[in-house]
């Protein structure tokens, strides 16, 4: 699929966007650090432990960013792409999974730990297109939510003409499929 300049424009737009937040975060990790390499920089004893103390923390910010941005960018870029050009479609659910990620937290609180309860709930389906299948998994928060959805369940998805595996449920639609509140499909 060709895209216009503008297209692209909008969906890196969008991409951005969402990690405003990020970008404010790093910019304090910025100018710690320049506050105190610039400190260490003026400081006649122990200036160097400040100028490489800041300098350590742009480093590691800058490193955490160039890590984690690309794949994150890509994805909401993505979803952007196939909300504009997506084709609709029903996806068959052919299997369900709760993947359990408890844990107990390392703090004591009144001598015992605490157990922490966190499920991920997963539904595994595929859909045809061009006489081939496609397999994708959505995950969903609320375990209300998973148990309305039994396998053989069509289940409203989008994808991506030209990239089939990129698929995104369609919350809101699957929210009145099922006759429930909307943020109940996170």
């Amino acid at each position: 699929m060709k895209l216009s300049f503008t297209d692209r424009k909008n969906f890196i737009q969008f991409a951005l966007k969402q990690h405003l937040g990020l970008f404010g975060i790093w910019l304090v990790f910025l100018l710690v650090g320049g506050f105190f390499a610039f400190l260490g920089s003026k400081a006649t004893e122990e200036g160097f432990g400040f100028m490489l103390f800041g300098f350590t923390f742009i480093i590691l910010s800058t490193g955490f960013m160039l890590y984690v941005l690309p794949s994150s960018i890509l994805h909401y870029y993505e979803q952007a792409l196939t909300k504009k050009h997506g084709s609709y479609t029903t996806a068959k659910v052919t299997n369900k999974r709760v993947d359990d990620y408890s844990h107990t937290t390392s703090t004591f609180q009144g001598g015992k730990s605490k157990k922490v309860a966190a499920f991920l709930y997963v539904i595994a389906f595929e859909f045809v297109h061009h006489s081939k299948t496609y397999s994708s998994e959505c995950f969903l928060e609320h375990q209300t939510t998973f148990d309305a959805i039994p396998i053989g369940t069509e289940l409203p998805i989008q994808f991506l003409k030209t990239n089939p595996n990129t698929v995104t449920l369609r919350r809101r639609k699957l929210a009145n499929q099922l006759g429930i509140k909307a943020n109940l499909c996170d």
